[in-house]
């Protein structure tokens, strides 16, 4: 073979494991666009969490208030 086809082929090749890690690398705008969609799922979790300690805090209440007139 000679070194002009070699070098073809090598060029080739690295171009193409050139795309390949472009693809695969995260951009700015990917990066600011995963945090803004992160911590749209954060909030709604915390929403979450709330709404559902604050029906536990209810239960407990009804609880110990049905306990305590039991006792009566």
């Amino acid at each position: 073979m000679s070194t002009v086809k070699i070098l073809s082929i090598l060029e080739v090749a690295f171009r193409e494991q050139e795309e390949d890690l472009t693809k695969r690398l995260m951009t700015k705008q990917d990066g600011a666009e995963l945090k803004a969609e992160l911590s749209t799922k954060i909030a709604d979790s915390k929403a979450e969490v709330i709404k559902w300690m604050f029906l536990f805090w209810i239960g407990q209440m009804a609880t110990t208030a049905a306990l305590i007139k039991l006792l009566q």
